[in-house]
């Protein structure tokens, strides 16, 4: 058995457009849907992530007012985007062999519905790229980090609606083919399972008032589904030696008991995220998911030829994100919960 990883072993760090490049509104940037979470220094601590699934329309309305005062802390990030030749140059110094970062989408296409890009942002990302390969570091490039432009959202309503598939991969195409000779590694959707927790950020949805979140949330799951399997054709095509990877939020389940109940809930309650990376890389929705768009009174919206773009094009690799674990039960009230470093409301583990 080997100890030891192998020398190409792509060891790395990670970080995302919106929490690091700052530079809101310069060289034709527009606002994308994270540009609207602001900070509160008297909002209570566990009032900070609520705002991922609390959006509103009138922070929404708000956050686009140009003479706010409020804060709002992802249009400032590090300000990587005037300082990433010393952060490139800390990476190698700290042994980066790769870079996963994303391609701000507002950048490119400011509002998301134009049909010729930014070329100031073009450049921007060419100039990044090229600071990576000096080092040596190889980039994996998110194509979408919570990073959807807010005119999409309040003018089409989101991923619900089958036109931002095109717009997405207009954006696609256009960072694929000007990067191929500096990217290899790419991936579609940053967290896709996500649209569980914060429809807003992950598809566009804004929750307050909507008549069928459930429907909307999978309906837009579906469509981020069939652009992802579009946009790895087309890269597979264009750069043969490429690898297009799916990419979800990934929390350790374990039943709190040997209880055939909890453990039984915890098969349910994995399926529900391993759920999205089952369509991705199999190239097919499991039999398990028609039972679940059930209880859930879902009824996808599927076009001829979806499924058929779905099956012909499962992604190359599988990547996931990892917070915290979790111990699931089928009678959660009746014992302690517990407060995650991410998400609340879990069962304390009575091992940890």
């Amino acid at each position: 058995m080997k100890s030891y990883f192998p020398k190409d072993f792509l060891w790395g760090g990670a970080t995302a457009a919106n929490q690091v490049e700052g530079g809101s509104g310069i060289d034709g940037k527009g606002l994308s849907v994270s540009d609207v979470y602001l900070f509160d220094s008297s909002m209570p601590k566990e009032r900070w992530t609520d705002q991922w699934h609390m959006m509103t329309h009138q922070q929404v309305a708000e956050a686009q007012d140009p003479n706010s005062t409020k804060y709002y802390p992802k249009r400032q990030g590090i300000d990587f985007y005037h300082h990433f030749k010393e952060d490139i140059r800390l990476f190698a110094e700290m042994g980066f062999k790769a870079y996963r970062m994303s391609i701000a989408w507002t950048r490119i296409f400011p509002k998301g519905d134009e049909v010729e890009p930014n070329e100031a942002g073009l450049a921007f990302y060419d100039a990044v790229f090229d600071e990576c390969l000096k080092y040596g570091i190889e980039p994996v490039v998110s194509l979408s980090h919570y990073e959807m432009p807010l005119y999409l959202v309040t003018e089409y309503g989101g991923w619900p609606n089958r036109q931002v598939i095109d717009f997405y991969v207009r954006f696609a195409k256009t960072v694929i083919e000007r990067y191929q000779k500096k990217v290899k590694y790419w991936v579609t959707f940053n967290e896709i399972n996500c649209v569980k927790h914060h429809p807003y950020v992950s598809v566009g949805i804004i929750e307050e008032g909507h008549p069928n979140i459930e429907q909307d949330k999978y309906q837009g799951a579906h469509h981020q589904f069939v652009a992802s399997a579009i946009v790895t054709d087309y890269c597979h095509r264009l750069i043969p030696d490429a690898k297009v990877g799916c990419m979800i939020s990934y929390q350790l389940l374990t039943p709190y008991s040997c209880d055939p109940d909890d453990v039984q809930k915890t098969v349910e309650s994995q399926r529900t995220s391993l759920f999205f990376s089952d369509v991705q890389a199999r190239g097919y929705y499991p039999a398990y998911a028609n039972r679940m768009f059930e209880e859930k009174g879902v009824e996808l919206v599927i076009e001829p030829g979806d499924l058929e773009v779905i099956r012909e094009n499962p992604v190359d690799f599988v990547s996931f994100s990892y917070y915290m674990s979790s111990a699931v039960s089928a009678h959660p009230e009746r014992l302690e919960s517990a407060v995650g470093n991410l998400i609340t409301g879990g069962i304390k583990n009575p091992y940890l």
